[in-house]
C-alpha cells in the first residue's frame, strides 16, 4: 500500500515540531507576562503635590506648558489637552506617543492625579486647570529601578522554566510517539529471529505512515519465515521417513549376502555396510532434529541421578567400544537429583560425548556443577586443540562442521545441534567455550526441578 503524502512520517514530524515549538513558545509568552506584576496606578504623595502644587496654580503658566518642556527640576510635559474654539487639542511628547500612547491617553483620563511608573519614567497626573489638562514625566530612582530590575529578573525566570519544561514536554511526546514504536520495531525483529510468526506489534501495523508500513512489512515477513521453515522441516522430516525403508531393505540384503556367501572378508561388502550403518545414523539424527524442533517431543519427567545417568552412559561407551570408556571419565562430587526426561537428558550428554570423542583423542571428563537450589550445569570437556572462537557459536548449527585438519570420521554437524534442541526442551540451554588450559568445554545450563514438586505437578489433574 503506497503512502498518500499526507500521512507521511517526515511531514507528521516537521508539523509536530511546529506545533510543540509554538506551545512552548507561547507559552513562555504568557507565563512571563502573568510572572511579572502588571503597573497600577498610585495616588500622588504628599511631597509631589506640595511641589507641583504652586506651580501649577498659575493660569498663565499652566497654558505655557507644551508637551517636552521643563517644569522643574527633572519634570517634564509628557502630554497636554488644551481647548480651541473646536474640540479639545491634544499634544502628546513624540517620544512617548510612538511607545506608551495607550498608557497616556488612560492617564489622562483619570479623575484624580496619580502616579504610573514606566520602563523610562514615572508617570504623574492628570493636573487639571479650567479645561486644561496636562500630564507630567520625571526619571525614575534608584529604588525604583532596582525594582524594576527585580521584576525583569522574574519574567526571565519565567520564560526560562518554561523553555526548560517545554523541552521536557517535547521529548515525553516524541518518545511515546515516535522512540516507543522504534522498540516495539526492535524488539518484533529479535522475535522474527528467533522463530516467532506472532509479533506483539500492538496497533503499530494499523499505523498509516512509514512506521505501520514497516510493522506490516516485519508481519508479512515473520509469516512468509515461517512457512518456510515449516516446509523444510517437513520435507526433511519426510525425506528421512522416506529413506528408512530402502535402507532398512539395504541392511537386510547386506546381511543376507554375508550370511549366505560368507563374504565377510570381502572389502566391498565391508565398505558398503559401514557406509550404510552411518547414513542409518545420519537419518536418526535429523528424525530427531525435526522432531525436536517441530515440538512432537514430550516430556516424561520423573526422578534421575544425574550421577548415575552419567556412570551409566560411561559404561555403555566402554561396551560399544572399550578404547572409548577408557577416554570417558566421570569426576565426583557436584551431582544433583531432579525431576526431567531421562532420555532427553541422556540424549544431550550422549551426542556431546561421542561429538568429544570424534574430534579428540584424549581424555573426556564429565563434571557437575551445582550454583544454588534452582540451577545445575553439566560439563563436557575435552583436551583436544579446542575451536576457534569465531566458530563457538555455529557450532549449534545443523550440518555445521569446524576446522577440516579435526577428524570427521563419522560426524555430519548434528549432533551439537541436537543437544541444543533437546536441552531447550528440557528447559534450559547449552554453551561452549575453550578452557584456559587447553581442550574444548561444553555446558548444558538446566533448572533444579524438586522431587517434591515433580511428584505434585504429576498428581494434579490436566
Amino acid at each position: 500500500m503506497q503512502i498518500r503524502w499526507y500521512h507521511s512520517l517526515t511531514l507528521r514530524l516537521l508539523l509536530l515540531f511546529w506545533a510543540l515549538l509554538f506551545a512552548v513558545a507561547s507559552s513562555g509568552f504568557l507565563l512571563a507576562i502573568w510572572y511579572a506584576q502588571p503597573e497600577t496606578a498610585e495616588p500622588l504623595s504628599e511631597d509631589v503635590r506640595e511641589t507641583l502644587t504652586p506651580l501649577l496654580s498659575d493660569q498663565i503658566t499652566f497654558s505655557s506648558l507644551t508637551p517636552g518642556r521643563l517644569l522643574a527640576g527633572n519634570y517634564r510635559v509628557a502630554a497636554a489637552v488644551t481647548p480651541e474654539e473646536g474640540p479639545s487639542r491634544l499634544q502628546l511628547e513624540p517620544n512617548l506617543a510612538n511607545t506608551h500612547r495607550r498608557e497616556l491617553m488612560r492617564q489622562l483620563d483619570a479623575e484624580q492625579p496619580e502616579q504610573l511608573r514606566m520602563p523610562n519614567g514615572m508617570l504623574l497626573g492628570p493636573f487639571v486647570l479650567g479645561e486644561q489638562r496636562i500630564l507630567l514625566i520625571r526619571p525614575l530612582s534608584d529604588e525604583e529601578r532596582q525594582q524594576q530590575i527585580v521584576l525583569q529578573k522574574q519574567s526571565d525566570k519565567a520564560q526560562t522554566m518554561t523553555l526548560l519544561f517545554g523541552s521536557l514536554l517535547i521529548a515525553v511526546l516524541l518518545g511515546f510517539w515516535l522512540v516507543l514504536p522504534l522498540k516495539r520495531l526492535i524488539g518484533a525483529t529479535r522475535e522474527i529471529a528467533a522463530g516467532a510468526d506472532h509479533l506483539h506489534l500492538k496497533r503499530l501495523p494499523r499505523r498509516t505512515d512509514e512506521l505501520g508500513e514497516l510493522a506490516r512489512a516485519l508481519e508479512t515477513a515473520a509469516h512468509d519465515l515461517k512457512v518456510s521453515r515449516d516446509a523444510q522441516r517437513r520435507l526433511l522430516s519426510d525425506v528421512s521417513h522416506e529413506l528408512r525403508s530402502p535402507l532398512a531393505r539395504m541392511q537386510v540384503a547386506l546381511m543376507l549376502s554375508q550370511d549366505e556367501d560368507n563374504l565377510d572378508g570381502n572389502p566391498h561388502l565391508v565398505q558398503m555396510s559401514r557406509d550404510v550403518d552411518r547414513l542409518g545414523t545420519i537419518i536418526e539424527r535429523i528424525l530427531s532434529l525435526s522432531r525436536l524442533e517441530n515440538g512432537l517431543v514430550k516430556m516424561n519427567p520423573q526422578p534421575v541421578d544425574t550421577h548415575a545417568l552419567a556412570k551409566t552412559l560411561a559404561a555403555d561407551l566402554a561396551y560399544a567400544d572399550a578404547k572409548h570408556g577408557e577416554r570417558v571419565i566421570v569426576m565426583d562430587g557436584g551431582w544433583v537429583v531432579t525431576g526431567t526426561d531421562e532420555e532427553l537428558l541422556r540424549l544431550v550428554m550422549e551426542n556431546l560425548v561421542r561429538n568429544a570423542l570424534q574430534y579428540t583423542a584424549g581424555i573426556i571428563e564429565l563434571s557437575c556443577e551445582r550454583h544454588d537450589d534452582t540451577n545445575f550445569t553439566i560439563i563436557v570437556r575435552d583436551h583436544g586443540d579446542g575451536v576457534p572462537e569465531n566458530q563457538l557459536v555455529q557450532l549449534f548449527e545443523p550440518f555445521f562442521r569446524g576446522d577440516p585438519s579435526r577428524h570427521h570420521k563419522a560426524g555430519v554437524g548434528l549432533g551439537m545441534a541436537l543437544s541444543l534442541r533437546a536441552a531447550n526442551v528440557l528447559g534450559g540451554s547449552v554453551t561452549a567455550r575453550n578452557h584456559p588450559e587447553g581442550g574444548l568445554e561444553v555446558s548444558i545450563h538446566l533448572p533444579v526441578v524438586a522431587i517434591d514438586t515433580l511428584q505434585q505437578e504429576q498428581q494434579e489433574p490436566a
